[in-house]
């Protein structure tokens, strides 16, 4: 028997009537009829006493019919039952989450999330890969990571991140560091003038240190290249020379060889950002992680 026929004469009993049904049902009395004689048909018995039809009077069942209408609202609650279940694994946050990005966000943000999920949403499993973002970019788009801590800084930004849902977390600010040994009465010039521990030049922190430097007519002096700013550190605090570092790592380490500037130069900061596809956009459980990265960002960032 087709459960929706069933629906229908769950319908008329319910109502009364063929034409009330109908209404209820969005059908025609014609329609809602035809159903009913189809169900028999299906059944292979009775189930409208038609021998008490016509003048006004409600639609009476057979032994049969009433049987089957009861069946009929258990079929109903069953079906309620079921969308019910389904919604709710629909919405349930559960299952393996690959969270990529580099050292500094991954401490300062990806780490304690993880570690509130173990208590708050046990049934998520995240894993959490150290990654560039070149390597990360890649493995969103084939499905080895779910999400990606990134940088706001790629030059080409909208046809790097083409097919990809970016998320504003926060401002990090950099800050500049310099060996404790240095004087402090430096000039800006003077400062800008000396060795200097930074990366490559495709790096935001390596561009903002060439645009000063062009700004007051000199030429960046860069001494040595690293690519983590724990390296970095490790140099300034050697006396090789200053840095811009980004306030997120400073929170986790600042070596007591090592002190900010008193802030002579306006090297302004990176931005945050979380990435994901759009596939990974419509999964509750990836939404959910955002939101608990967003809410860590604000409430306990760096500024």
């Amino acid at each position: 028997m087709d459960a929706h026929r069933l629906l229908v004469l769950r319908a008329v009993s319910r109502t009364g009537s063929v034409a009330a049904a109908g209404r209820a049902l969005h059908l025609t009395p014609s329609a809602v009829s035809q159903h009913l004689a189809r169900l028999e048909a299906e059944a292979k018995v009775e189930i409208i006493d038609r021998t008490k039809r016509g003048g006004g009077r409600p639609v009476t069942f057979t032994v049969a019919g009433r049987a089957l209408a009861e069946q009929a609202e258990n079929i109903a609650q069953a079906l309620v039952t079921a969308e019910r279940e389904l919604d709710r694994y629909r919405h349930r946050r559960h299952g393996t989450v690959r969270i990529g990005g580099f050292a500094s966000v991954l401490t300062a943000l990806a780490a304690p999330v993880v570690a509130n999920l173990a208590i708050s949403d046990p049934e998520i499993e995240p894993e959490i890969y150290e990654v560039d973002e070149d390597e990360g970019i890649d493995s969103l788009r084939t499905g080895a990571l779910d999400l990606l801590l990134a940088e706001r800084t790629h030059p080409d930004r909208e046809m790097h991140l083409r097919g990809l849902q970016e998320t504003f977390l926060q401002r990090d600010p950099y800050r500049v560091v310099v060996p404790a040994a240095w004087p402090f009465e430096m000039s800006q010039v003077e400062l800008l003038s000396a060795p200097w521990v930074t990366s490559d030049a495709e790096n935001a922190s390596r561009r903002t240190l060439e645009q000063l430097c062009a700004e007051n007519d000199l030429r960046l002096h860069v001494a040595h290249r690293c690519r983590e700013s724990g390296t970095m550190l490790s140099l300034v605090a050697a006396g090789l020379g200053a840095a811009l570092v980004p306030q997120l790592t400073l929170n986790r380490q600042m070596p007591s060889q090592v002190r900010l500037d008193s802030g002579r130069l306006e090297v302004g900061a990176r931005g945050l950002s979380v990435l994901r596809t759009r596939t990974g956009a419509a999964s509750p459980t990836t939404s959910y992680i955002v939101d608990q990265l967003i809410g860590l960002a604000t409430h306990g960032g760096s500024e």
